[in-house]
């Protein structure tokens, strides 16, 4: 087997099997299958907020069996598109790799997240000002306090806060996507993350009531996987991007101006 396919196997929590073969551990999907086992994979998307979108994606096997056929239904505001393309089957093995790998806990999607966060980026995204309650908080201050906040530790616990507390209106995306085995059980996973990649991901369908039993991946390689699927134009594929780091820049920026605020905040006169 090529270094290269082994060292994704490895990465995924695999065993180096046979080249474009599932692996698996019990309990945590359907059973290891070849691509060519692989008859279709169906990705929804749908979006209310500001504006609206519904999108599906399905992936059929073309008359060969190295590729797939994509076609895609995009409904928004100003109507509907249908486009089709052509996708290699490495693709859709790399989404069935990332499944068939044991879930990723959260720990795990917060080490690798932190590494992929761009200071430069963030800070394009979310320039700061300076404070209007505190003149010694300049804009380059606040700037500093940033970069701080964008290193090690403290990155994690903003990583931390963003994916449990802070939520915002007016943007509820939901995906689910299906697939589906000659000769296995369909595999479904889905999610209505608000935060980057959508992570996490529940394994099977969303529960009515969401509990902390319900098996869930905070894998990243099953959000690229899926990117990868996807029209880099549609929402959907964005939404799986850095495109939608818009909110943590803002919450790393609020911080940075609290801390600035905080410590550099004069001293009260007393009475």
């Amino acid at each position: 087997m090529p270094i290269f396919n082994r060292v994704v196997l490895r990465f995924l929590g695999c065993t180096p099997a046979v080249l474009l073969v599932a692996c698996t551990v019990p309990g945590s999907g359907p059973p290891p299958a070849a691509i060519d086992n692989v008859r279709s994979v169906e990705i929804q998307y749908q979006y209310s907020g500001w504006s609206r979108a519904d999108e599906v994606h399905r992936l059929q096997r073309s008359g060969g069996q190295r590729a797939f056929t994509r076609t895609s239904k995009v409904e928004t505001a100003e109507g509907v598109e249908t486009t089709q393309a052509t996708v290699p089957a490495q693709r859709v093995g790399e989404l069935v790799w990332a499944l068939s790998a044991p879930p990723w806990p959260r720990e795990r999607g917060m080490q690798v997240m932190a590494r992929r966060v761009r200071p430069l980026g963030m800070l394009e995204r979310s320039a700061p000002g300076a404070s209007r309650n505190i003149p010694a908080c300049t804009a380059e201050n606040i700037r500093n306090r940033m970069f701080d906040l964008m290193k090690g530790s403290a990155l994690r616990a903003q990583l931390d806060t963003y994916y449990t507390q802070m939520e915002w209106t007016d943007d509820y995306p939901m995906m689910r996507v299906v697939i589906r085995f000659r000769d296995a059980p369909d595999q479904v996973i889905s999610s209505r993350s608000q935060k980057l990649q959508m992570l996490p991901w529940t394994l099977g369908d969303l529960p009515e009531v969401d509990v902390p039993s319900t098996p869930r991946s905070w894998s990243v390689p099953v959000s690229d996987a899926l990117r990868r699927l996807l029209p880099p134009a549609s929402l959907a594929a964005k939404r799986l991007g850095e495109e939608n780091a818009l909110m943590l820049g803002e919450q790393i920026r609020h911080a940075a101006q609290q801390a600035c605020e905080s410590e550099l905040e004069p001293p009260r006169a007393a009475s």
